[in-house]
């Protein structure tokens, strides 16, 4: 556990510098690792939990924060 909070907050201070995208893509690559070294019957959640695409994301958090902005 204390290995993959380390790999997690490594990738995410080399991505500092990267686009929006670039730590949308670093965080799922974290996830997909922790995810590999979960129990192989809990494998599949996990990754479905990865999430879909950076469009989708995008798309999502730019409704999300239209939603949030007109209240």
């Amino acid at each position: 556990m204390l290995r993959t909070a380390s790999t997690i907050y490594i990738v995410l201070i080399a991505l500092t510098a990267c686009s929006q995208q670039n730590w949308y893509q670093g965080a799922q690559s974290a996830q997909t690792a922790h995810c590999m070294q979960e129990p192989l019957s809990e494998y599949e959640d996990c990754i479905k939990q990865t999430g879909g695409n950076y469009d989708s994301y995008s798309e999502k958090r730019e409704n999300l924060l239209q939603e949030n902005t007109v209240k």
